[in-house]
């Protein structure tokens, strides 16, 4: 698969992103949380196909992080994942939850999830040195 073709993952993540911001502002935080955990999964899958030629066919985002981190021989993105693995397991909680269950996302948990997502964004654009083009 050529870069081209998995550009519209970053595209989708991005608007992800933009949508979790707009949903916020909205006071919709359940799925502002679920858009959220689709902007991570998105962009974690881009930079594993960018790298592999093909994504992972799973929905956790520990699994990609730590796909992503042997594929870029990068220990520090795993390591991240520990560190603040209750922010991803509340995303990975939103991806199930607010499809299927009737779990409430309070707008303080969406603001901590939004601050943690941009910190990570930041994270990745340093440790792989890119620039993800998020309005952070």
């Amino acid at each position: 698969m050529s870069l081209k073709d998995i550009e519209f993952l970053k595209e989708k993540s991005r608007k992800f992103y933009a949508n979790a911001l707009y949903l916020f502002e909205k006071g919709d935080y359940d799925l502002c949380a679920f858009n959220l955990e689709q902007a991570c999964q998105l962009l974690l899958k881009y930079l594993i196909a960018k790298r592999t030629g093909d994504w992972p066919k799973t929905h956790y985002l520990e699994q990609l992080l730590r796909t992503l981190s042997e594929v870029y021989e990068i220990p520090e993105i795993y390591q991240y994942y520990l560190d603040n693995e209750l922010f991803f397991d509340d995303l990975t909680d939103a991806y199930f939850t607010t499809r299927y269950f009737p779990k409430i996302f309070t707008k303080s948990l969406a603001e901590k999830l939004l601050k943690s997502f941009k910190n990570f964004v930041k994270f990745l654009e340093r440790v792989l040195n890119e620039k993800f083009e998020f309005d952070i």
